[in-house]
């Protein structure tokens, strides 16, 4: 069984591609090139409005 088949593909790059993409768009764990990602990643539920009325809830 090939990658292919499984719907994934995978890639070699050389050290000067890698940079340039790094340069591009950021290493591993940055936000942007040389903005580190905060520790914490979680974001907190929406609140929900004063007399705001959920359209999805079913009881």
């Amino acid at each position: 069984m090939t990658d292919k088949s499984k719907g994934m593909v995978t890639y070699q790059l050389d050290r000067q591609s890698l940079e340039e993409l790094y340069k591009k768009y950021g290493r591993p764990g940055e936000t942007a090139p040389g903005v580190k990602a905060p520790r914490k990643r979680n974001i907190p539920p929406p609140t929900r409005e004063s007399g705001a009325v959920p359209l999805l809830e079913t009881e």
